[in-house]
């Protein structure tokens, strides 16, 4: 509880010195055209707003570059200084703090105006996990459609610009028929104007991606992607873009440790400045909790990839190496016990770098006992091995002592 209290007197007083004397707070972008569709050339940038606009894919929806993960922010605040800055283009998921962040998302876009920006939320389809009942299974299929309405009814809106199915944990599942006539019937109502898919399980990254690619109802992907990515995935994106989806990458700045910078330029900047430079990435959805960390990302748009970038990097990514995942996924054959070890790093990386407790926590809880690391603590001969150098087996335990 400690440090949520710093960080809200933190926010509160960057925004004190900020704002002073500017009334920025409640300022709103005069140039609505950045926030339309235009059907001329990919990529397009606003002069007075310094942001740049590309279009997503098959969409034709015109975002900005740098647009908004909402996942963890919790002050409104920052999402009107996002739209002073010229980002039109924000993702949240029913998931997102029990609801309340698609409470504050819709609130702020109804009174700026639902149909200037553009919207994505995201449900689960828990009910395909092997692991649940089949009660559980009847019971969550029917509710796939409760849960969209309940989203709409949380942004304050009849409808998203993109409703994306969350966290593809397998394979069949783009495919799954009851998914898609579900994808089908919200295009048909209106209620979503285009569909997709979120990714970060590397055991079915290149999988899902092709299927997606192929199947002619998906419009968007969001992929975790950064510059420590294996080059298969920028492979696989390419490929996407190819197919014409709206390409988004998250994850995009490395777990955003605030170890491993030696300039006045940041690493989170430096790895957005990278992904952005990706001909095959039409935006970028880093998470922001504060209107600095806004400012900076803002500030990689239009500009390219230095030396001095990649010299800081490369000292930033040595700095994290023994405990940062790149999710190659070349662990899971070597685990005796197959505990789902992306998803443990992925807990720990919102704890440690992201410096987010609770979302560690709740992200660890959602799974399983067979697939967490309670095995791993009476382990006495782990098998588990990562290419990278990382001890994971003492990850694991770390992880389950932490937040179990």
């Amino acid at each position: 509880m400690v440090a949520k209290e710093i960080d809200r007197r933190e926010f509160i007083a960057e925004v004190g010195i900020r704002l002073v004397g500017t009334g920025l707070l409640l300022n709103q972008l005069t140039a609505k055209a950045a926030f339309g569709e235009n059907k001329g050339s990919s990529t397009k940038k606003n002069r007075k707003l310094n942001m740049e606009y590309r279009t997503l894919g098959k969409t034709g929806l015109k975002v900005s570059a740098v647009s908004f993960g909402v996942m963890r922010l919790k002050e409104p605040a920052v999402l009107y200084k996002a739209l002073d800055l010229g980002i039109n283009f924000f993702d949240t998921a029913d998931s997102y703090q029990n609801g309340n962040n698609e409470r504050m998302l819709g609130k702020v876009a109804k009174e700026y105006g639902r149909k200037k920006i553009f919207i994505a939320t995201k449900v689960h389809p828990f009910y395909l996990q092997k692991e649940v009942s089949e009660e559980y299974r009847l019971l969550a299929k029917k509710a796939l459609d409760e849960k969209m309405e309940e989203s709409l009814k949380r942004l304050q809106t009849d409808y998203v610009d993109v409703l994306l199915m969350h966290n593809i944990m397998n394979k069949s599942w783009p495919l799954n028929q009851e998914i898609l006539a579900f994808l089908e019937n919200l295009k048909k109502k209106g209620k979503a104007r285009f569909v997709g898919v979120s990714l970060h399980d590397p055991r079915v990254y290149l999988d899902v991606i092709d299927q997606v690619s192929k199947a002619p109802i998906y419009d968007v992907l969001i992929a975790w992607f950064n510059f420590k990515s294996p080059s298969e995935h920028g492979e696989a994106l390419k490929k996407a873009k190819k197919a014409n989806l709206g390409v988004i990458a998250m994850k995009t700045q490395a777990g955003g440790y605030t170890k491993g910078s030696s300039t006045s330029l940041s690493p989170q900047q430096a790895a957005l400045k990278w992904v952005l430079e990706k001909d095959f990435v039409d935006c970028a959805i880093p998470g922001m909790v504060n209107i600095e960390q806004l400012i900076e990302n803002v500030g990689a748009v239009g500009k390219k990839v230095s030396w001095n970038d990649r010299k800081i990097l490369h000292t930033y990514f040595n700095s994290i190496k023994h405990h940062y995942c790149i999710m190659c996924g070349k662990c899971y054959s070597t685990c005796s016990n197959s505990i789902d070890i992306n998803t443990i790093n992925r807990a720990l990386m919102y704890c440690e770098g992201y410096r987010d407790f609770e979302w560690g926590r709740q992200t660890y809880r959602e799974l399983s006992s067979r697939m967490n690391g309670l095995s791993c603590m009476d382990c006495s001969s782990p098998t588990c091995h990562c290419v990278n150098g990382i001890k994971i087996a003492e990850r694991m335990k770390h992880a389950h002592t932490l937040f179990a």
